[in-house]
């Protein structure tokens, strides 16, 4: 079902842009705008700006733009009835549930699917016989059934058929099943996970959308997590960032460990801003995704050789999407989970809270059993750590590393200024990607432009315009979205946004309205505009006329030359009257 198009209005009306997108955004204020750095790319200088005052948003850097909707379904990759669902929940406005999108059904059908067999996983981890020896795991590794009910930890069956009966029985499909990855490729009734400890994947809402599993029998590989469906995409989210995301948000930090029984013994030692990548490396999806809520990244990978390459391609990845970034320095031979059961949540508290420089970490652990002195040394570790050089976009930070690599290894500092700028060349280093030239706009763009910045003058604008005296096919669509939201007394600038169907001409109204061109002597600059619009209007139909008439004059026995005459005498008063009305305005 369609949400009607004033609760639409409502919700934009009673969102405030700037409280939302600073929850995903570090904004300051700069005059009457505030500014931050894009969510959607990666860049150092800001160039993400929101307006209060007209209810938009315009990120120079991807030129993408709109009101509250369109910013939430950018960030969090949503539809626009997700959106909508979220602003409404936020806002206190009751939706319907019903939508005739058959997608739209579909995904909500899987996303109620995942959350029933999560719920289920949950209860036969707390009460079933089968699942004692998982029971017994979790408790032996000193998780405590608070953060165990927080990440709702559950238990999958030995028995390869049950879910899909048990499924079945709750009135699901078979061929509905098949699709959602919880089953096998080769036997779509058989479960994809089986005698395992269940991980639910949260999506940043807070709905389950996919599942790691940690095996307990003696077959199968010891971690197995859900394959891609169109819930879910291992590399563009993270485990544990739904319950992290309110202690990202109020320390600016995330600390990044290296799977599920780390984030577990984290949250145990009081450390909740957890996360973890799915049986993959860090992705530079994920660090998008993380920037939205925080400054920091702490990485805490192992620290044998896979480790310190763990730890070196996500800090590159980190630093390229604009975070500092940090190492959490953790005993040789030990991770998080080990700490925890070893030594209890306050040693690995206290091991968490001591950070260093990903630098100076990346130095000491690839010279750690090496000859600094010796050429293969010396090698090794600028194979290492040039790279992360490279993704550091201050240049003074560069230099200062660059010097300090070169007095540690006893390197002539210029010798390894020209190795690293030779290698810089060819690894293509991103440049900065410029502000994109804007377009002059005609005068009817212009004036619509303006109309949107001042909607007050809107009612004289249709009343001296009509459709048919514009020429810019961007201007007739933003003409009808106004007029549209005047019939309706619609004023939110979502509701017009939402009713243009050109993302360049969305794209451009963003842009142009956080400047203060419309601002200043706005009355004029559209009345000015609206009589220029008309005058040519009326120009042009006095040459249609005479056109018309010529070719009447020609022809013998035309009937037509007097109703052209009359036309003709109709437009000059017009125009008469127009400049007289012109006259008199630009003597005011």
């Amino acid at each position: 079902m369609k949400i009607p198009d004033h609760v639409i209005d409502e919700i934009a009306r009673k969102t405030d842009i700037v409280d939302l997108v600073g929850r995903y955004v570090a904004l300051r204020r700069q005059g009457n705008e505030y500014v931050g750095k894009s969510p959607f790319t990666n860049e150092k200088t800001p160039s993400f700006f929101v307006n209060p005052d007209k209810g938009v948003y315009h990120c120079f850097s991807s030129n993408k733009g709109g009101g509250v909707f369109s910013f939430l379904m950018e960030v969090e990759k949503l539809s626009f009835r997700e959106a909508a669902e979220m602003l409404a929940e936020r806002a206190g406005i009751e939706l319907q549930q019903a939508s005739d999108d058959p997608h739209e059904r579909r995904r909500r059908s899987m996303i109620e699917l995942y959350n029933r067999v999560s719920g289920s996983f949950r209860y036969l981890f707390l009460s079933s016989d089968g699942a004692a020896a998982s029971r017994s795991y979790m408790q032996g590794r000193s998780i405590s059934n608070e953060i165990l009910e927080a990440y709702a930890v559950g238990y999958a069956p030995a028995d390869a058929k049950w879910l899909h009966q048990f499924l079945l029985r709750k009135q699901y499909t078979a061929e509905f099943l098949s699709q959602t990855g919880l089953f096998t490729r080769r036997d779509a009734t058989r479960a994809l996970f089986q005698d395992r400890i269940m991980f639910p994947i949260h999506s940043a809402r807070g709905d389950v959308i996919a599942f790691g599993g940690r095996r307990m029998g003696d077959f199968g590989p010891k971690y197995l997590n859900s394959a891609d469906t169109p819930l879910f995409h291992k590399g563009e989210t993270l485990y544990g960032l739904f319950q992290a995301l309110q202690q990202m948000r109020q320390s600016r930090t995330v600390y990044l460990a290296e799977g599920y029984m780390d984030v577990l013994a984290l949250a145990q030692a009081g450390i909740k801003n957890a996360v973890a990548p799915l049986g993959t490396a860090f992705t530079e999806r994920q660090a998008n995704l993380v920037r939205r809520y925080v400054d920091t990244v702490i990485l805490l990978f192992d620290a044998d050789s896979a480790g310190l390459r763990a730890t070196s391609k996500a800090a590159v990845l980190a630093e390229a999407a604009g975070l500092d970034c940090e190492v959490c320095a953790l005993p040789a031979g030990s991770d998080p989970a080990d700490i925890l059961e070893q030594s209890g949540a306050g040693e690995l508290q206290k091991t968490a809270m001591y950070t260093i420089k990903v630098f100076d970490y990346l130095l000491n652990q690839s010279l750690t059993g090496r000859d600094e002195l010796s050429s293969s040394g010396r090698e090794f570790v600028l194979t290492e750590l040039f790279p992360y050089i490279r993704s550091v976009e201050s240049a003074v930070k560069r230099d200062g590393m660059l010097q300090r690599l070169a007095d540690r290894l006893g390197i002539d500092r210029e010798a390894m200024r020209e190795d690293f700028f030779r290698g810089s060349e060819r690894s293509e280093i991103r440049q900065p990607a410029t502000q994109p030239t804007r377009e002059p706009a005609t005068i009817d763009l212009f004036l619509m432009l303006a109309t949107i910045a001042n909607r007050q003058f809107y009612s004289f604008v249709r009343k001296t315009l009509s459709l048919g005296d514009l020429r810019d096919e961007r201007a007739k669509e933003v003409f009808v979205a106004l007029e549209e939201c005047y019939r309706r007394e619609e004023e939110s600038m979502e509701s017009l946004l939402a009713r243009i169907e050109q993302p360049e001409t969305v794209q451009i109204i963003t842009e142009r309205l956080l400047s203060d061109e419309f601002s200043v002597n706005a009355d004029k600059a559209i009345r000015d505009a609206v009589f220029r619009i008309k005058e040519r209007s009326l120009r042009e139909q006095q040459r249609r006329v005479d056109s018309q008439l010529r070719r009447a004059h020609a022809a013998t026995g035309d009937t037509g030359i007097e109703d052209l005459l009359q036309e003709k005498m109709v437009l000059n008063r017009e125009l008469q009257k127009l400049r007289v009305i012109f006259n008199d305005r630009t003597a005011e």
